[in-house]
């Protein structure tokens, strides 16, 4: 009886392993995609003849649009509990917007895809990612940090490679390229079940009233995407007018950004589990906001290369943290709903009401007294968090 057990044992292990390996291809080739592309949006839409006014316009309104569009969307997927079917029509969308910048000089055409770009990045990444943590806590593996390290991976990959494809064939070899990884990554998106094993209906998660410290963790993540959304947008202009990277060094300079997490974010698998997930989140956030005042006084090269590596220490247990502690506060029937809004309407929110004024300080203000402002939502975040602590606790 044992042997004959053996091979289906054999078999059922081999699934489990390349499960996980196609996880690990997944947060790879997706951000990848992500990477070869979102540098030079913005930048091909300059040499188009687009103004800075017109480029900030379409991304106040992709912010806008996502605002109305991805709770919705989520909403629905949990009501008919097709998240994976959703996740590649964000996928798909992501491919077409490239398809159209690769193509296309039509001004209607290109505002469409700059669009679709906007709408698509951010909800993608966000739904990805719920989805491979209900994976993994169906197979039971505490891998999260490990899978994640490989987006980071994936997009210092890409970032390193988009200036080789960029001397070859140009802005449309780049978006050619983006679009064929989102469009894979849709077959290998597959991993994920069409429908959850386990499924639970919309009256329940009506029923089931949302987790008190959720609205903690919402205030928060407003702040706190205020201060790092804002700094993120200008850092690489820092980088290039006050520190002196050249602009064909930014790809480099992005990998470093990214590549640095990859050791830390496998690290947070052993890390996480010795906290509580809010204290994680508190700690990270404070090194985030160190990381950011630090951003405007720094002066030279090696020092912001260590400076960069801090943040690779930091980000990984912030973005972990978050996405685990929402999971862990939702019911099954609204976690997609609750993430979104989280990850992906809360910071939309802070760059619609508070972008124009942080583009205005770091041009009237300085990048110092820019990056300490972003700091300074950033620890305004962590405080209520700190205030609300008790708050996660369900209600005895």
């Amino acid at each position: 009886m044992t042997l004959q057990a053996q091979p289906m044992i054999r078999l059922l292990s081999l699934r489990n392993h390349l499960g996980t390996f196609r996880l690990m291809a997944l947060q790879f080739l997706s951000l990848a995609g992500i990477g070869v592309t979102w540098p030079y949006v913005n930048v091909y839409l300059t040499d188009i003849g687009f103004s800075g006014t017109v480029i900030g316009t379409l991304g106040s309104g992709g912010a806008v649009l996502s605002l109305v569009l991805t709770p919705l969307l989520n909403q629905i997927a949990d009501r008919r509990n097709a998240h994976r079917r959703l996740f590649m029509l964000y996928l798909g969308a992501f491919a077409i917007a490239c398809v159209i910048f690769a193509t296309s000089h039509i001004p209607a055409l290109i505002v469409t895809a700059v669009l679709l770009f906007r709408i698509t990045t951010s909800p993608s990444l966000t739904l990805g990612m719920q989805l491979t943590i209900s994976q993994l806590m169906r197979s039971g593996k505490a891998i999260l940090g490990q899978i994640r390290s490989f987006a980071s991976l994936g997009f210092a990959a890409a970032s390193l490679l988009a200036g080789q494809l960029f001397a070859l064939g140009g802005y449309p070899l780049l978006f050619w390229v983006g679009a064929a990884l989102a469009l894979i990554s849709i077959q290998v998106a597959t991993v994920f079940p069409a429908k959850p094993l386990q499924k639970h209906s919309a009256d329940d998660a009506r029923r089931q009233p949302r987790n008190r410290g959720f609205f903690v963790l919402a205030a928060s993540q407003f702040f706190i995407s205020m201060g790092t959304y804002n700094a993120y947008a200008f850092m690489f202009i820092h980088f290039n007018q006050n520190l002196g990277v050249p602009s064909a060094d930014i790809g480099l300079w992005a990998a470093i950004l990214g590549g640095v997490e990859v050791p830390f974010s496998i690290l947070m698998d052993s890390v996480l589990p010795r906290f509580r997930m809010r204290s994680a989140y508190i700690v990270s956030v404070l090194g985030i906001a160190l990381f950011t005042l630090a951003v405007g006084c720094v002066s030279s090269l090696p020092a912001l290369a260590l400076l960069l590596v801090f943040r690779g220490m930091t980000w990984p247990g912030f973005y972990l943290s978050s996405f685990t502690l929402v999971n862990a506060i939702s019911h099954p029937g609204n976690v997609a709903t609750n993430q979104a809004l989280l990850q992906v309407t809360m910071p939309a929110i802070a760059l619609v009401l508070t972008g124009s004024l942080f583009g205005w300080t770091f041009d009237n203000l300085g990048a110092g007294a820019f990056f300490a402002i972003c700091a300074l939502m950033c620890l305004i975040g962590v405080g209520i968090v700190i205030a609300g602590y008790r708050l996660f606790e369900p209600k005895s």
